[in-house]
């Protein structure tokens, strides 16, 4: 009998996270998370443009001994601040998918 497919998705989690994990702080909980689909929008801006992160995070929910991030929370990303505007929390899903957006908008 073979691992289940919860374990399979975290074992390969494990080892994308050990090669392309990226630093991420929530509260005083230090991560390590998979960013996808990065699209950086130019908006106009009152000064030009600025550049606006639209992207996503995968955690393992593990990663949280408590609570799991809100919307509209903060959280640091590579030493940089963002907002979170959703969070997507499959029941069955071992991952936690965190949409983030800059502070400043």
């Amino acid at each position: 009998m073979g691992m289940s497919l919860e374990s399979e998705i975290l074992a390969d989690l494990h080892q994308l996270l050990s090669e392309h994990g990226v630093r991420a702080r929530w509260q005083s909980i230090d991560l390590l998370v998979l960013v996808s689909r990065v699209r950086n929008d130019q908006q106009i801006d009152m000064g030009g443009f600025i550049a606006s992160p639209d992207f996503s995070l995968r955690v393992p929910k593990l990663a949280f001994p408590a609570a799991l991030p809100k919307f509209g929370e903060r959280i640091e990303v590579d030493g940089t601040e963002y907002r979170i505007t959703r969070v997507s929390n499959h029941p069955r899903s071992p991952l936690l998918t965190l949409s983030l957006s800059s502070t400043d908008e």
